[in-house]
This record gives structure tokens, C-alpha cells and sequence, in this order.
């Protein structure tokens, strides 16, 4: 949750922050945002994660 969290810690264990939710959930029929909107963080494992993941 955004407003609540900034990511902070994430950020100093070198995650890598690639986008937020939409807040809509899964089965939303409307596009507002309903649910709370969250970061997505993702920690490489790979030395090649970029090129790995636009397959």
C-alpha cells in the first residue's frame, strides 16, 4: 500500500521496483480502483533478469 508503505527496505536489500497494481482486484467487473493500489518489487536472481524476462 503505497500511502502507507514507501518500499524503503526493499530498496536498501537491492529490490527492484517494476510497477503498481491497479486496485481493481481479480474479478472486478468496473475499472475503478476498489482495493488498495500496491508496488510490485522483484529481486534478481538471474545476471541476466532483464533479457530473461521479455521472452
Amino acid at each position: 500500500e503505497t500511502p502507507r508503505h514507501r518500499g524503503t527496505c526493499y530498496q536498501a536489500a537491492n529490490w527492484i521496483k517494476v510497477g503498481q497494481t491497479t486496485g481493481r482486484g481479480k474479478k472486478c467487473p468496473t475499472s475503478k480502483p476498489i482495493l488498495p493500489i500496491k508496488d510490485i518489487w522483484l529481486y534478481p536472481l538471474h545476471r541476466n533478469f532483464r533479457s530473461i524476462l521479455c521472452r
